[in-house]
Parts: C-alpha cells; structure tokens; sequence
C-alpha cells in the first residue's frame, strides 16, 4: 500500500516538508483530492491525502484547527498545505495539535503544480490496485487446486494463515472453534478484542443464509491491508463451498441409515449396536439427555429442496446445542436430538431454532416435541409422545410445541377415545350449537371465554368487544340451555372438557 513516507520520495514532494505528525507517516493512502473548502464530511471515505492552497484557512487559525481535528477523526492519511498567496506559515497551535493526533502535516515551500501531483499518484495507486488483482487472482488460482487435495476446513486456514503470516480465528456458532497458530479459544478471543481495528478483520460465513461461523485474521506487530481482506474474503468463500460439501455429504450418508434410525424410534436395535454407533460418532453422546421433534411437510415444504432445507434445519439446532438425525420420510422430518447443554434451557433453546426456521421460510410450519428422555435406549417413548402431540397440535397450532405442556390436550384425547364420554360431551355441546345456528347467535363463543375469564364479566365482556349488557342477556340464554348451575365447580370441570373434546375433535381442513 502507498504511505505517506512513500509519496515523500516522490518527485514533485521535492521541495516538501514535514512540519507536524511525523509518527503518522506510515498512514495508507488510497486516493489523493484537491479541497478548498473545509466541511469535508460528505467528501471524505478515509485514507485521503488532502492538497490545499488554504484560500479559506487564511488568518482563520480557530478554523484551521477545527479542519485539522476533523480530518483526523475522518481517517484522512494526512495534509499538504501550498504556502504563499494565502498562507505564510503554519500556526504553532496547529503543529502542536497535528503532532498529539498522529496526523501528517506537509508543507510545499514552493509553488507546485497540483493537478500533476494527483494525475501521479493516481497512477502509482491504480497500478498498485492493479497489483492487488493480480495477486488475489493468483491465491484464488492456487486454494482452488489446494482444495481439491484436501479433506479438511482446518488445512483450508492454515493454507491463508501461512500465505499471510497473520494469525487466525475460527468461531463456529455451534460452539467449537480453532485458532491458528495453535492457541487457546479464550487467548485469541481477548487479542482480537483488545487490538484496534486497523489489526484485525473478520468475514462471517454463512449457508443458505444462516451463519454458520466467523472468520477472523489479525496481527500484532502489522497493519491488516486490503489485500489481506480480499483474500480472507476468497477464503471464505472457499471455506463455505467446502462446508456445504461436506453438509450434502452428511445428509446423503445420514439417509443411508435410515432403516437403523427407524429401528431405534421403534426400540428395535440392541443395546450393542446402539453403544458401538453413537461412539463411533462422538463418545459423549451416550451420556447426554434425549428427545423426538417431528415436523409436518406441508405443501410449501415439499417444493423446496428438502436437502437445502434439512441442511438449514440442522444448523439452527446445532447452534442451539442439539447434535442432529434427521429421518426423512414422505410426510416430515423427523428429528433424533441429543442435548449437548442443560436440560433445564433446552425448551428456550429449541423455541429459538424453530422460530428461526418459522422466521426464515415464513410457512404454516407444524412442530412437535416429544418426551425428554435421559437414555437413548428410552428414545421410542420420546417418539410416540412427539406423534401424539402432533395430532394435537394439527388442530390447534397456538398451542405449545411441547408435549408436556400439552398434558391437558393428552387428557382430552383419551376421553375423546371413549365413545359415550364423547357422546355425552356432543349432546351437551350441541344444544348450543343448534341455538346458535337456529338464532345466528354466539353463546358457545361466549361461554369460552366466560370459562376462560373465570367467570369475570367486565373482562369478558372487553374481551368480546360488546357492552356488559349484551352479556348478561347472552349468559342467561346459556341458562336457559345448558341450565342455571353450569358455574358450579364439578359442571364447570365437566363443560370445560367437553368444550375441549369437541373443539379438538374437528380436525382442520386446511393442508
């Protein structure tokens, strides 16, 4: 890159002089401007080497220092100032301020074409951005034939690492992360925080539009250049080709064992063959919690590339701490989860994923959970709870993603089971049903949310949206129905579930 000491040397910096800020002369310069004016904030993008003949800093010294404070928090690389028809000399107070803040203050003693100056180093720098190119082609040329060799994303860093000399940092959002030169995470965390920004940069790498990790390079003892963030950012690009690689390769291998993973939802694999694969995976799993997600395909789901969407599913849930299996079949996915953290978190943390997933592809999109499970071997449980919340919630999708939560709804679908339970609760219903139709009424939407309002008629009544009148007229046809003791403690438990059991029996239409 072009410094300030290096357009010192050049030709028409002959008759030049240093007259402030010599400590910031290895300030980068990436373009030169002529300016004679001094609010510069819409004009200046940084790195600037200004030139002025000072027209309108003459006899202004209060204004001379202000303009020399802004261009310094503006990261200009520094000021040539033509002394002469306007300017004499550099104020003392201005030399003093310009040597506490680092910043470049060069004097032409003589009289020097400017336009010429410009025309110079735009050259030098164009031919220097030339350079650039060609040496990022060059990188891109050789980790493109690199990548071919290898078989994995570390050798991939170490390759840009080396062809740099600057160290680097690997955070995934999973959790695990590597630096290199080898180096505790936490090290490199506190070096890349507490260094400036002109000594580090970092570029996230993302998958199908999700974050997978970030990529960071910085250094002690040399100034990151721009050069140094184009080829990070090739890297990157490398790297998330490589990632995604090995993504498909994953699923592809993981729908190879689908026949094993059935067996383990239905509890038909020995305690031999469950030990052997999941160590062969990763040691650690047999020790952790364990649960079932299923989620329903819909219409939507299935028009999407489902290895892209399985991909994008696995890596919300990874970075929330579940290592994944993923079942495929030809109604929804279902999910083998095993928890890597607390399981007193894992409801918030699966709520985040699923969310996410919602957020992202904006679909009617249906989950259910299953039982928490401690050992693997007691996965079939997980399952089948998962399936019977499921059923659940196809009726009802406001309800929680969880099936302990959902004991009530579990409750109601065994009475709903039993064929004269479910008879009494249709007959009870359906005299306010047949009202409702008969006089284009309401009372079996009121009566909820009488119930749900534990009987407080103002709240239901704002609730409604009608005045308190309306209601009392409406709860004394429900008398008139149903009978005047509905309120009381066991015919209330009794109507409530019977509300229910009617309610989750009409199973929605809507794919």
């Amino acid at each position: 890159m072009l410094t300030v000491q290096e357009v010192l040397q050049r030709k028409y910096f002959e008759c030049s002089k240093v007259v402030a800020g010599n400590t910031g002369l290895s300030r980068v310069i990436k373009w030169i401007h002529i300016m004679e004016v001094t609010d510069v904030k819409q004009l200046i993008k940084g790195n600037e080497l200004l030139l002025t003949t000072g027209v309108v800093l003459k006899d202004n010294e209060k204004g001379f220092l202000q303009f020399v404070q802004q261009l310094s928090d503006l990261g200009v690389a520094g000021l040539c100032v033509e002394l002469g028809m306007y300017i004499k000399e550099i104020p003392e107070s201005v030399r003093k301020l310009a040597n506490q803040l680092d910043f470049p203050l060069i004097i032409f003693e003589e009289i020097v074409p400017f336009v010429e100056i410009t025309q110079d180093l735009h050259t030098v720098i164009i031919h220097h951005q030339y350079d650039i190119l060609k040496q990022l082609e060059d990188y891109s040329q050789k980790i493109n034939k690199y990548v071919l060799k290898v078989n994995d994303k570390v050798k991939i860093l170490q390759y840009m690492q080396k062809y740099l000399n600057v160290n680097v940092f690997f955070e995934i959002n999973t959790g695990a992360s590597l630096s290199i030169p080898d180096k505790k995470t936490e090290n490199s965390k506190d070096c890349i925080v507490k260094l400036g920004d002109k000594y580090r940069a970092s570029n996230e790498l993302n998958i199908f539009d999700q974050a997978y990790g970030t990529v960071y390079i910085y250094s002690e003892r040399k100034e990151i250049t721009d050069l140094d963030i184009l080829i990070l950012d090739r890297t990157v690009v490398t790297l998330s080709q490589f990632v995604l690689r090995d993504l498909y390769i994953e699923e592809k291998l993981e729908s190879e064992h689908r026949k094993f993973f059935e067996k383990w939802l239905e509890g038909k694999n020995s305690n031999e063959e469950m030990g052997y694969f999941l160590e062969e995976i990763e040691r650690n799993l047999t020790q952790n919690g364990w649960l079932v997600m299923i989620h329903q395909l819909r219409k939507e789901n299935k028009k999407t590339d489902l290895t892209n969407y399985k991909i994008n599913l696995r890596q919300s849930l990874q970075k929330e701490g579940f290592y994944t299996f993923i079942v495929e079949q030809s109604h929804c996915l279902i999910f083998i989860l095993s928890d890597l953290l607390q399981e007193n978190t894992y409801k918030e943390r699966m709520k985040r994923a699923m969310d996410e997933i919602v957020n992202q592809y904006r679909l009617d999109t249906l989950f259910a959970v299953g039982k928490y499970v401690y050992n693997y071997n007691e996965l079939t449980e997980s399952y089948q709870t998962a399936q019977d919340s499921l059923q659940i919630r196809m009726k009802n999708m406001k309800l929680s993603y969880f099936y302990d939560e959902l004991t009530l709804y579990h409750m109601v679908k065994v009475l709903q089971n039993n064929s004269i339970l479910m008879q009494m609760a249709n007959e009870k219903v359906e005299k306010l049903r047949l009202y409702d139709r008969k006089h284009n009424s309401n009372l079996i939407q009121t009566l909820n949310m009488y119930l749900q309002c534990n009987g407080l008629k103002k709240e239901t009544a704002e609730k409604l949206f009608i005045v308190r009148q309306t209601l009392y007229h409406r709860l004394e046809k429900i008398e008139q129905v149903i009978g005047s003791d509905f309120m009381n403690y066991e015919n209330r438990l009794c109507l409530e579930i019977m509300l229910l059991m009617t309610k989750q029996n009409q199973v929605r239409t809507k794919e």
